[in-house]
């Protein structure tokens, strides 16, 4: 999307996705993210959790992919900042989660550019909030015609 395609109180909501062991394993090993609550079940048992669960960075990394699904960052110049950011569930395998966000202000800058501020509400299944962030991001205007 470009930056005047958004407006403040605007929502967005993406598609789902099925987060699954291997995403969980995949990001474990690409990111040294080897704490034995996210690849072992009869360690995060103990902490009670229902099993292994998902590192709170997947689930913030797979929402970013969500928003790149849904074309929101189609036109992306730079991802400015995240703030507020707070894992509020685990995230187990076999979680279908998706995000809900709001438009919650713009700023125009000179040039071809402008800042958009983003409230998240990630979700699961249950429905149940398990991430909520705000972020900035600079997006693209569209060519004059």
């Amino acid at each position: 999307m470009y930056y005047e395609e958004l407006n403040k109180g605007d929502k967005i909501t993406t598609k789902q996705r099925v987060v699954t062991e291997t995403d969980i394993d995949m990001f474990a090993i690409m990111t040294g993210a080897t704490n034995p609550i996210f690849i072992q079940d009869e360690v995060a048992k103990k902490l009670g959790f229902k099993g292994r669960i998902a590192p709170g960075a997947l689930t913030f990394a797979l929402t970013m992919g969500l928003f790149y699904g849904a074309g929101l960052f189609d036109h992306l110049v730079a991802f400015l900042g995240i703030d507020k950011l707070k894992f509020l569930a685990a995230v187990n395998p076999s979680d279908t989660i998706w995000c809900e966000a709001e438009v919650m202000g713009k700023k125009e800058i000179r040039g071809e550019r402008g800042i958009v501020n983003l409230k998240w509400v990630v979700k699961n299944q249950e429905k149940e909030a398990v991430l909520e962030t705000e972020t900035t991001f600079m997006l693209q205007k569209k060519s004059p015609i």
